[in-house]
C-alpha cells in the first residue's frame, strides 16, 4: 500500500500464451523482440516464419547478436541453413544479423579444423605406438610414454591388453581407448588388424 491508500498489483503473464498479435501491440523494442523469440522457442517453423518482426526490435550489435545466437539455439537450423534464411529476407539490420552469423561459422569451422588436426595427432600416435610395442618389446611404458606423447598409464593399459593375447580385445581396446571417434580409411584399419595380429602373436612366443 502506497502513501495514499491504494494497492499496486503486478500481474505476471506467461509470454508464451500470447499470441503474435497480442505481441506486436507492445512497443517496438528489444524487449519485445526477445519475448516474441521466447514465446515461440517451442515452434521453430514460427520463429522462421516471423523472423522480420523478430529482428525489428533488435537496435545495436549486442541486442540483434544476442538475438541471432538465441533464434540459432531454438529454431532447429543449421548456421547455414538460417544464413540461407536472412540471405532471402528485406531487413535493415541483415548486415548485423549476416555479419554474426559468419562469425558462427568461422569458430565453427576452426574447431573444426582444430579438432580434426587433434584427431589426426592421436591416430598417429596410436600407431606409432602399436609399431614402437611391436619392434622393442621389451621396452617399459615410460619410455614408450615418452616416444609417444602419450600417458603411461594408458601405454601401460596396451602392455597388459597386448600380454592377454587376445586380439579381439586388443583391438576393441584401441579403437575405444585410443582412437575414439576418431575414423579410419581402409588402409588404415587393415594396418591396424596386421599389427595387432603381429602383437597378440608376439605376446605368445614370450
Amino acid at each position: 500500500m502506497d502513501v495514499h491508500g491504494r494497492f499496486f498489483c503486478f500481474v505476471f503473464q506467461d509470454v508464451s500464451q500470447l499470441s503474435t498479435n497480442e505481441l506486436l501491440q507492445l512497443d517496438l523494442s528489444f524487449f519485445r523482440s526477445a519475448l516474441m523469440a521466447l514465446s515461440l522457442r517451442h515452434q521453430p517453423c514460427l520463429i522462421v516464419k516471423h523472423l522480420k518482426l523478430i529482428f525489428e526490435g533488435a537496435e545495436g550489435k549486442a541486442s540483434i547478436s544476442a538475438l541471432t545466437y538465441y533464434i540459432l539455439g531454438v529454431a532447429e537450423r543449421s548456421e547455414e541453413e538460417f544464413k540461407g534464411i536472412m540471405e532471402n529476407m528485406d531487413l535493415e539490420i541483415k548486415p548485423d544479423v549476416m555479419s554474426t552469423l559468419e562469425q558462427i561459422l568461422t569458430r565453427g569451422r576452426k574447431e573444426g579444423l582444430e579438432q580434426g588436426l587433434e584427431k589426426g595427432i592421436q591416430k598417429e600416435r596410436t600407431f606409432h605406438l602399436l609399431k614402437m610395442a611391436l619392434k622393442f618389446p621389451e621396452m617399459p611404458a615410460v619410455d614408450l610414454a615418452d616416444f609417444t606423447e602419450l600417458p603411461q598409464e594408458t601405454v601401460q593399459e596396451l602392455l597388459d591388453v597386448i600380454t592377454e593375447g587376445d586380439r579381439d580385445k586388443l583391438l576393441e581396446y584401441v579403437q575405444e581407448k585410443l582412437l575414439t571417434d576418431i575414423p579410419l580409411n581402409a588402409e588404415e584399419a587393415d594396418k591396424l588388424q596386421a599389427l595387432a595380429g603381429q602383437l597378440v602373436e608376439q605376446s605368445h612366443k614370450k
